[in-house]
């Protein structure tokens, strides 16, 4: 009887092992970023005359070091997997259920814990099949840190003090709505992929064009919303519009 048992236990793993192989796609995701990241420069000087592995890192960011890294997959017809990927090799390897237009994508925090570098990408996955994705990785746009809105002509604006236009590289603005200042219900409500961008003297004025209901905070305020920016390496940190 116990022998039966066992026998019918290891063919349910066995079947179980199977299934699962033939549902799912083997990924290993290469970041690019290495704990090189980390050291100090004593110790990337030291790395350098010794050789040693640390000089083979993947390039990282020279003023931010990357603290943490998180990876995201997501789909239509898939829950959300969340993963933290390990400083020291910068790579991971999943188990995704195959199907079409798996999204991966790959976040590094600084110090303070706000999204600084990033990489994006969608593939399509067949059962078995072994990816070896590398994401190309670089610095997300954090450029914007207030925007105003002004109720009666229904858009927000802000003043960016740089040489450099702050939407160069932009592929859209992405606006949140919550009911509460913790947005701790925090939904996605927009996507704009339009909006100007013109140098006034000595700053740049950029300026999104959408009509936003009951913005908070009071007098009469009942929703608030903040704003991120995306690029081609993904989404940067969410900031907050006020009422002008």
């Amino acid at each position: 009887m116990k022998r039966i048992l066992a026998s019918i236990i290891c063919i349910g793993i066995v079947a179980f092992v199977s299934c699962n192989y033939e549902n799912t796609a083997t990924v290993t995701i290469d970041t690019g970023i290495r704990q090189q990241a980390q050291l100090s420069l004593f110790d990337r000087v030291l790395a350098f005359f010794s050789l040693a592995q640390p000089l083979q890192a993947d390039p990282v960011p020279g003023t931010v070091y990357v603290y943490s890294i998180i990876v995201n997959v997501t789909a239509n017809d898939m829950g959300i997997i969340t993963r933290d990927v390990p400083l020291d090799t910068g790579k991971i390897t999943l188990e995704v259920p195959a199907g079409s237009q798996r999204t991966f994508e790959v976040v590094g925090y600084d110090d303070g814990g706000n999204r600084y570098y990033g990489g994006i990408t969608t593939v399509d996955l067949s059962p078995g099949q072994q990816v070896n994705l590398n994401i190309e990785m670089g610095e997300l746009n954090n450029k914007i840190d207030y925007w105003y809105y002004y109720t009666n002509d229904k858009y927000f604006d802000t003043e960016y003090s740089g040489d450099e236009d702050p939407t160069s590289g932009v592929v859209a603005f992405k606006i949140y709505e919550s009911d509460d200042s913790l947005y701790t219900n925090e939904r996605l409500i927009f996507i704009i992929n339009q909006w100007t961008s013109i140098y006034d003297v000595d700053f740049w004025r950029v300026t999104v064009q959408v009509e936003l209901k009951d913005i908070g905070p009071p007098p009469g305020g009942y929703k608030y919303y903040r704003c991120s920016i995306v690029n081609q390496y993904g989404e940067g940190e969410k900031v907050e519009i006020t009422r002008y």
